[in-house]
């Protein structure tokens, strides 16, 4: 700020007898007193920046239940503990799973590590790997759905019955 505009605000005090005067351009801030004047000082000179808005945990569940909504006749196996996903037994090891398998009842789909615990995790449904919905290697909550599987058709299982 230039030496001239400082005079223009002290006469602008001076005409109009203010104790002090705060000026703000953008994020230019100034503030002018008078010897003696209580002033208070600001804890911050710049302004506060706009926050997006944040969905909601309701709002980020509902647009994950979404896609499931429109599926028919699938199951979705959920995670029962927290821990590590991993979808083979072993880094060098096949995955359990992968979409497009064919699972019987039974068969293990992937191990959740906890607490140095690996823990297999087995179907509890006949039918085809259709969505893997973990990365392996990656944390998962408890409740949150790593497959989804689609289960054979009324008329097929009936079928299966009577061959």
């Amino acid at each position: 700020m230039k030496p001239e505009e400082l005079k223009v605000y002290a006469e602008f005090m001076k005409e109009y007898d203010l104790e002090y005067l705060e000026v703000r351009k953008g994020d230019f801030s100034l503030i002018l007193g008078k010897k003696g004047a209580i002033i208070q000082q600001e804890k911050s000179s710049r302004p506060i920046e706009k926050i997006p808005k944040t969905a909601t945990e309701e709002e980020i569940l509902e647009e994950f239940k979404q896609p499931f909504q429109q599926l028919e006749n699938v199951v979705y196996i959920k995670a029962p503990l927290v821990g590590v996903f991993y979808k083979a037994p072993s880094p060098e090891s096949l995955p359990f799973v992968e979409v497009g398998s064919v699972v019987k009842k039974g068969d293990t789909l992937c191990i959740i590590e906890a607490m140095k615990v690996m823990n297999e995790i087995k179907s509890d449904y006949d039918g085809v790997i259709k969505e893997i919905l973990v990365e392996n290697a990656k944390p998962v909550e408890y409740g949150q759905v790593l497959f989804v599987i689609q289960l054979p058709s009324p008329s097929e299982s009936s079928q299966d019955k009577n061959k």
